[in-house]
C-alpha cells in the first residue's frame, strides 16, 4: 500500500475505535482519571516531601503505560472473540495501522489523564511545572504511550482467547509498572537489576519526566534517544508482522 492509502486507512480505523470505546468513556474516564489521583493522594502520605516528584512521575507512568499495554492487548483479545481480528487480517491493511490506530484511540484518556494527575500535583502538593516545558511534557508522554504499544501487541497477537490475554496483560503491565522504578530512583536498585530494569520502557520514561521536571537536560536528551530507540524497535517488528496471520 502507499503512504497515503495507509494514512487513509490509519485514519478510518482509529475513528472506527474511537466510536467503539466511546461506548464505554464512562467506565475509561473513571478508571485513568480518578483511579491514579487516589493513588498519588495515598501515596504522597507516605513519602519525604523531596520525593514527591518521583511519586508523581511514577503515577503518570502507571497511567501512559499500564493503561495502553493492558487497553492495547484486551481490544485485541475481545476483537479475536468477536471475529473482528479475523477480518482485519483479512483486509490489505498492515499490522502497524491495525495496532496504531487501536492504540491511538486510547491515547486521548492517557493524556487526559496525565494532565489531570498533574494539575492535582501542582494545586495540591506545589509542584513547579514551567509553561515551557509543556511541549517537551507532552512529547515526552506521547514518546512513553508509543514506546510500550508494542507489548500489547505482542500479549494481544500470541494470547489465544480474551482471558488468556487478559491474564498476560494484567501481569505484565504490572510487572513492567511496579518493577521499573517508577516510584523510587533507579539507584535503590542493585547493580544487576539496574541492568534488567533498562530494558523497560518505562524506565526511561521516568527518566525523561524527571529530567523535565528537574531542569537536567542531559538526561531528557538520553532517555528520549532511548524511548525513540524502543519505538523503532517496536513498529519494525509489528510491520514484520510478528502472528499477524496466525491461526
Amino acid at each position: 500500500m502507499s503512504v497515503g492509502a495507509n494514512v487513509r486507512a490509519l485514519l478510518t480505523a482509529t475513528r472506527m475505535f474511537l466510536v467503539e470505546g466511546n461506548r464505554d468513556i464512562g467506565i475509561v474516564l473513571g478508571f485513568t482519571v480518578l483511579f491514579p489521583i487516589g493513588i498519588l493522594f495515598f501515596l504522597n502520605e507516605l513519602v519525604a516531601p523531596g520525593l514527591r516528584i518521583q511519586v508523581l512521575v511514577g503515577v503518570i507512568m502507571l497511567e501512559m503505560g499500564l493503561l495502553n499495554i493492558n487497553g492495547l492487548a484486551q481490544t485485541m483479545g475481545v476483537d479475536k472473540q468477536s471475529k473482528m481480528f479475523d477480518l482485519w487480517v483479512s483486509l490489505p491493511v498492515s499490522p502497524v495501522v491495525y495496532t496504531f490506530s487501536n492504540a491511538l484511540a486510547l491515547l486521548p484518556y492517557s493524556l487526559l489523564s496525565a494532565v489531570v494527575t498533574l494539575g492535582v500535583a501542582i494545586a495540591a502538593f506545589g509542584v513547579a511545572l514551567p509553561w515551557s516545558t509543556l511541549p517537551l511534557l507532552l512529547g515526552g508522554l506521547v514518546l512513553v504511550w508509543a514506546s510500550t504499544l508494542g507489548i500489547g501487541f505482542v500479549i494481544g497477537a500470541y494470547g489465544r482467547s480474551p482471558r488468556q490475554i487478559n491474564m498476560w496483560a494484567q501481569v505484565i503491565g504490572i510487572l513492567l509498572t511496579f518493577f521499573a522504578p517508577v516510584f523510587y530512583p533507579l539507584s535503590v536498585l542493585p547493580v544487576p537489576l539496574q541492568y534488567v530494569a533498562a530494558a523497560w520502557p518505562l524506565t526511561w520514561g521516568t527518566e525523561f519526566l524527571n529530567g523535565i521536571l528537574r531542569g537536567t537536560a542531559t538526561t531528557v536528551v538520553g532517555a528520549g534517544a532511548v524511548l525513540a530507540g524502543f519505538v523503532v524497535l517496536w513498529f519494525t517488528l509489528i510491520g514484520m508482522g510478528v502472528r499477524w496471520r496466525a491461526k
